[in-house]
């Protein structure tokens, strides 16, 4: 990497397989094959990287020790939800999120190390609506969050960014660092569904204020609508930040023809935002971006937009 050429490292694990969710749940290991498959068709050139089983020490970077101990209750008792809500489980749930969680800082760790520029993890269940406290949607242990707070206290960095392409907010995420000045957390979501948060003026809360940029977009708007919002609004949050790390919430599913999101993107729009990011990263960091899986319940798109978004790194 000293050529200066950039360097794409990608996660995948048959791993992931097996966190099973029922029948005709759309977060199934079925999507998460038609992903697996793609990514392993990629050229030699995208290195593919290892992983490992996330610590408890590390999912308390993000997540309070009771909360962790309810998930590890709740599978050893077999349930089918977990008890905050509406998150599926079984009883393979707990060691394959602490799996998702390890092949992220893995991944982290690769890119502090300069094995590779940025990297993409293909990883599940997804992370970004849990709160430190609360499994919600279909997510367990928040990946990102906790990878922010890695940065932080396993590497030292000051400033960490999110940015959230998740056709729903990242609830959770925002929670988790609301009030948190060093952590940017920026996301782009369609409007009134699901959470049902991120409101645009929802900026922060105490020390953390101007550092939460919510930007909803309406229901059925194009790649384009979201590309002059991102345009208007992201570099100048980024650029008065000026972040050692920029982490990505990548989810799919406001891709055309996703059976759970309302919005119209492309495979090329998720190409240009990850080319954005890019030359954000390189303007301020080094280059640095760990970009991980959220959602995407279309199999056949999800693979397809994953493909252009890793390529743009």
């Amino acid at each position: 990497m000293n050529d200066g050429t950039r360097t794409a490292g990608v996660h995948y694990d048959a791993e992931y397989e097996k966190h099973d969710t029922g029948p005709y749940h759309p977060e199934s290991a079925q999507r998460y094959r038609a992903l697996k498959s793609a990514l392993e068709d990629l050229p030699p050139e995208f290195i593919r990287l290892p992983g490992r089983r996330a610590s408890a020490a590390e999912i308390l970077l993000a997540h309070e020790h009771y909360y962790h101990d309810l998930v590890y209750r709740d599978v050893e008792s077999f349930a089918h939800q977990l008890r905050t809500g509406d998150t599926a489980i079984c009883e393979e749930s707990y060691d394959v999120t602490l799996e998702a969680t390890g092949g992220v800082l893995a991944s982290v760790d690769a890119v502090m190390r300069g094995d590779v520029s940025s990297a993409f993890c293909a990883v599940r269940p997804p992370g970004h609506h849990a709160t430190a406290t609360r499994g919600m949607g279909f997510c367990i242990f928040n990946h990102v969050a906790i990878a922010a707070r890695y940065l932080q206290s396993r590497h030292g960095l000051q400033r960490v960014a999110i940015i959230d392409w998740d056709v729903h907010h990242g609830n959770g995420t925002e929670a988790i660092f609301i009030e948190d000045p060093s952590v940017l957390y920026i996301s782009l979501h369609e409007n009134g569904i699901y959470p049902h948060t991120g409101a645009a003026t929802e900026r922060g809360q105490g020390a953390g204020e101007g550092a939460n940029l919510n930007i909803p977009l309406p229901g059925n708007s194009d790649g384009d609508t979201a590309l002059r919002a991102w345009d208007e609004q992201i570099p100048p949050a980024i650029d008065a930040f000026q972040p050692d790390f920029l982490l990505i919430s990548a989810g799919f599913d406001a891709r055309e023809g996703d059976p759970v999101g309302g919005l119209r993107w492309t495979d090329e729009t998720f190409a240009e935002m990850t080319r954005r990011c890019v030359a954000m990263a390189e303007k301020h960091c080094g280059g640095k971006i760990v970009s991980v899986l959220e959602g995407g319940y279309n199999p056949a798109g999800l693979a397809s937009a994953a493909v252009a978004h890793v390529r743009a790194l």
